[in-house]
């Protein structure tokens, strides 16, 4: 089980050691599996829609129901497509979401990898965003499932702090 380290107990530079390690995990994996060099490669951002089927290009929660689970996105990740959850940012006011469970799978057969409780970011109001103690990382062609547990009902503006490796040139705008 990992759990969430708010990034008021980080430095700056901690923060992008966490980030940099994730890259490299990130291109380790997806050089391995592709047999593409890193040169063939490139890291970005994950796009809410594009790279995991949500609504829109910014992350908000579906209704949530109070005292229960409820799946944020269900998606199979592209041929070639790696992704890696290394933190998380909530934009609410007033948070309701309480935890994070990452699934592998779709459909009955899903395989909990991970469960995260939130809960200790919101004890400081000035910064409500932390960062895994281990990145979730998932592989090209897998179904990255993700639910949240909520306190409330409503929506929540729930960044998932993210990036995914893939060849080169194949997402374009």
């Amino acid at each position: 089980m990992s759990y969430v380290i708010p990034s008021s107990e980080l430095e700056v530079a901690d923060i992008m050691s966490i980030k940099q390690q994730v890259i490299d995990a990130l291109f380790g994996v997806a050089a391995k599996m592709t047999g593409l060099g890193k040169d063939q490669l490139i890291v970005r951002s994950v796009l809410p829609a594009t790279d995991l089927g949500l609504s829109n290009e910014y992350w908000e929660t579906p209704s949530l129901t109070a005292n229960d689970w409820t799946n944020y996105f269900t998606h199979q990740l592209e041929d070639q497509a790696f992704i890696a959850f290394y933190g998380v940012a909530n934009l609410s006011a007033d948070p309701k979401v309480t935890a994070l469970r990452f699934k592998l799978g779709s459909g009955a057969g899903t395989k909990t990898l991970d469960v995260v409780q939130l809960e200790d970011l919101y004890s400081d109001n000035t910064r409500v965003d932390g960062y895994f103690k281990r990145p979730i990382i998932y592989k090209h062609k897998q179904y990255a499932n993700v639910d949240v547990y909520s306190k409330a009902t409503g929506t929540e503006p729930l960044i998932l702090k993210s990036l995914v490796v893939e060849p080169a040139g194949r997402t374009t705008f």
